[in-house]
């Protein structure tokens, strides 16, 4: 999944698109082989404050989907990368596929609801409310049950999960609401991160896909000692990671560098443990 920003006060600047520019990108993301592109109005970088009122996301969310669907026509997967009900019921009329919360329907119900009127697919982020000691695992498996259970109440079973690497317990969060005090990450937030990661197979047992955005996040960063724009190795070593513990989606901002990557490990899966004349023989191919 490509991942293109319309709002300018996104943490990584090389996602902001504006205008022409929206089009070309989702156009190279889809021609590198992304299957969707997710569009975020309004950042939710949780180490700022990045509220915008709700007509500014939609009109940005608006305007992107359009030029995207005048372009690009019905095929193209289209995520939207918003929690607030009335944003994404506004954007749903334009033609959209999937509902990306990252609040894991802990800001509002009602966007199940949206999603069922609308017959669109979610992405649910299995977060904390609040920091409970709990093992960083077992918190994302708990949330995991609890959003399923949510969403299903609401009427929508077409759910993939995904464990939130970065963010904060939901009442930590400065981007989620102007009137939330900003109280900073877990203490340990990039080595949670890490053993997230390692052990993310693990939240498959709750049945439904698994996504995960770590594309370029600060934990790669924090781990490897790198300034912001110089985190691409790291981050394409934790995609190869992830796509080899069998995670279903990689939300990622290099999609073409990502795509090579992920080509390459399944040539060498694809010959692995076959005599040289046989994978002469089956020609693996990228």
């Amino acid at each position: 999944m490509g991942v293109i920003n319309v709002s300018p006060e996104s943490f990584f600047a090389g996602s902001i698109r504006r205008n022409r520019e929206i089009v070309d990108a989702a156009r190279a993301m889809i021609e590198a082989g992304a299957v969707a592109i997710d569009i975020g109005g309004m950042s939710t970088a949780p180490f700022k404050a990045t509220w915008v009122p709700e007509d500014v996301e939609a009109e940005r969310l608006i305007n992107a989907v359009k030029l995207i669907r005048d372009e690009l026509g019905n095929e193209v997967v289209i995520s939207i990368d918003s929690f607030r009900p009335g944003v994404v019921s506004k954007v749903a009329e334009i033609g959209i596929d999937v509902i990306n919360d990252v609040t894991g329907l802990r800001y509002s119900e009602t966007l199940a609801d949206v999603a069922a009127d609308h017959g669109l697919q979610m992405i649910l982020c299995a977060r904390e409310l609040e920091e409970t000691g709990r093992d960083p695992l077992q918190a994302v498996i708990e949330e995991g049950h609890r959003v399923i259970e949510v969403a299903a109440r609401h009427g929508v079973d077409d759910v993939i999960l995904d464990p939130c690497l970065g963010f904060p317990p939901i009442i930590s969060d400065p981007s989620l609401n102007p009137g939330r005090p900003a109280r900073g990450r877990y203490s340990d937030w990039f080595r949670r991160d890490i053993y997230m990661i390692s052990n993310i197979a693990r939240i498959k047992a709750l049945g439904k896909p698994i996504c995960v955005g770590a594309s370029r996040k600060g934990f790669i960063r924090k781990a490897l000692g790198k300034e912001m724009g110089r985190e691409l190795g790291g981050s394409l070593g934790v995609a190869a990671y992830l796509m080899m513990s069998g995670i279903d989606l990689l939300r990622v901002h290099d999609v073409e560098e990502t795509m090579d990557l992920i080509r390459i490990i399944k040539m060498m899966q694809e010959c692995s443990g076959k005599s040289f004349r046989q994978c002469l023989r089956d020609r693996v191919e990228p």
